[in-house]
């Protein structure tokens, strides 16, 4: 409608021209004396050209104009049925839906009475149960837990079989290799030190001047030195004993240098045993400088290399010190290679494993932590720290090295021979390792033997008490118990066994 308008006013504007050109036209002709008929009648052609025009451009457009809002009508009337299809099937949804709400309302009231009728019937159904079978709730959880624990029992021991099965097949094979090959290599001797050294005389007459007049020679030499003289023994010996070996060591020179020189008073015997003493400190330094070259560290702190020079004059179940030192630096060497460990810090840390036993008798606590106090001391790398005071495993081992040198000290400590008890160190340690296996055991133990010095335990279970599997786990939980509770050299291997016997009478 607006483009009609247009031509509209177009049109108007076209005749509004016509007439103001006639006019023109008209003044025109009275100047140039033109007929006037002739221009009427050109401008009225004119005119009518432009009408037709105009009224054929007034005619194309109204067809397009009803022809566009025929078409508007036609998708105004498809938009429609349209929505009305929409809105039929949304009332059609909405139907559904509230019919659903209604089923799931209806579905939710009959689980709830299902779930009231269920929990009904259970109680009753407990009841009925704890009639039929005797016993209450809390008696048939018991034994229900109780058969719980016999099959989680049964799995650990599976569990456990299968992982030792996995680890033996992949490391025996390769862990001996190392261990023999180390063993072979660094096999050393061992002499057992005792509580006593002994000076041959030749006769009497020596001990009688060792003895002094009413015996103030021998009471002035046992005053300085702290050891304990004993004369009457053998005929032909003197023993000097003590348990401490520095005194010991430094008793056995003084009165050898005494026996030597004939003269024999309480100023003599102070004035040899200072020389004694003298020796004995360049002694330790000697020794400390052996095994700090035996660890390959030659700029070792001189205060830490005479403190661990005095190993040698200190022993472990028999064991000297120095000697066990230095294997343990030997095989913690050669395992270290093998494995491709840290092989300088396994040595420095075998070397110092053990430094804490020179001060034992004076600090109240284990050896190996004092081995690690005394490293922090002279300020030592942290993860040496680690590896010297981990050797016992109740500390963590937080390297390979540190479990190298664990090793190293339990290869050269188990040795047959390495090591040796008082009689009455060696029943204690059997018993109190025969006690744990008994308390874990308890009335499913029939007997309990422990053999090859303590270093293995076997216990026979009674068979209709333990099964194979719990054999397993007892065998795990008696060796916790002996690692935690009791003291022992090397390792202590716990065999359980279950022997299943049939007896039949023959008549």
């Amino acid at each position: 409608m607006d483009t009609l308008f247009v031509i509209l006013v177009s049109v108007l504007l076209t005749a509004s021209a016509a007439f103001l050109l006639l006019k023109f036209v008209f003044h025109w002709v009275d100047i140039k004396n033109i007929p006037a008929k002739e221009i009427e009648e050109a401008a009225k052609k004119i005119m009518r050209e432009k009408f037709d025009t105009a009224e054929q451009e007034v005619f194309e457009l109204k067809e397009r104009e009803e022809k566009r809002l025929k078409e508007m009508r036609r998708e105004s009337t498809e938009h429609e049925e349209i929505l009305i299809e929409r809105e039929r099937k949304l009332n059609k949804r909405s139907k559904l839906l509230d019919e659903k709400s209604e089923e799931l309302e209806a579905q939710d009231s009959q689980l709830k009475e299902g779930f009231k009728r269920l929990e009904n019937e259970r109680v009753e159904l407990k009841k009925a149960l704890e009639k039929i079978s005797g016993l209450s709730r809390d008696e048939a959880k018991e034994k229900l837990m109780k058969e719980i624990d016999q099959d989680l029992r049964e799995y650990e021991a599976k569990k456990i079989r299968e992982a030792e099965k996995n680890i033996e097949s992949t490391a025996d094979e390769q862990a001996q290799k190392i261990l023999v090959e180390s063993m072979q290599r660094v096999a050393t001797d061992y002499v057992g030190e005792t509580t006593t050294k002994v000076i041959k005389v030749e006769d009497d007459k020596v001990k009688g001047r060792v003895i002094g007049r009413e015996g103030r020679n021998i009471r002035s030499f046992e005053q300085i030195t702290g050891v304990d003289v004993i004369v009457d023994e053998s005929p032909d010996a003197i023993a000097l004993s003590s348990f401490d070996p520095l005194r010991r060591e430094i008793a056995y020179v003084a009165m050898t240098k005494l026996i030597a020189d004939g003269r024999i008073h309480p100023g003599s015997i102070e004035e040899s045993v200072r020389k004694a003493k003298n020796e004995i400190s360049q002694e330790i330094k000697k020794n400390g400088q052996i095994l700090a070259d035996e660890a390959g560290w030659p700029d070792l702190d001189i205060g830490l290399m005479k403190l661990i020079g005095k190993m040698k004059y200190r022993t472990s179940y028999g064991q000297s010190l120095m000697s066990h030192t230095i294997e343990v630096i030997r095989l913690a060497e050669v395992l270290a290679t093998e494995i491709g460990a840290d092989t300088q810090l396994a040595k420095r840390a075998a070397l110092l494993h053990d430094v804490g036993k020179v001060l034992s008798h004076k600090v109240d606590s284990p050896h190996h932590h004092i081995s690690g106090q005394i490293a922090r001391k002279y300020m030592l790398d942290d993860k040496l720290v680690n590896a010297i005071e981990a050797h016992h495993l109740d500390i963590e081992p937080q390297s390979p090295e540190a479990v190298v040198v664990y090793l190293a000290d339990a290869i050269s400590g188990s040795r047959p021979g390495a090591r040796k008890d008082s009689y009455e160190q060696y029943v204690q340690r059997i018993e109190g390792i025969e006690g744990a296996a008994k308390e874990i055991g308890g009335d499913k133990v029939d007997e309990v033997f422990a053999i090859k010095a303590g270093r293995e335990v076997r216990i026979i279970v009674k068979p209709t008490m333990v099964s194979d599997d719990e054999a397993k786990v007892m065998a795990k939980d008696i060796a916790q118990e002996i690692e935690k509770k009791q003291n022992y050299p090397g390792n202590v291997e716990v065999t359980v066994i279950r022997e299943t016997r049939a007896v039949e009478v023959a008549k």
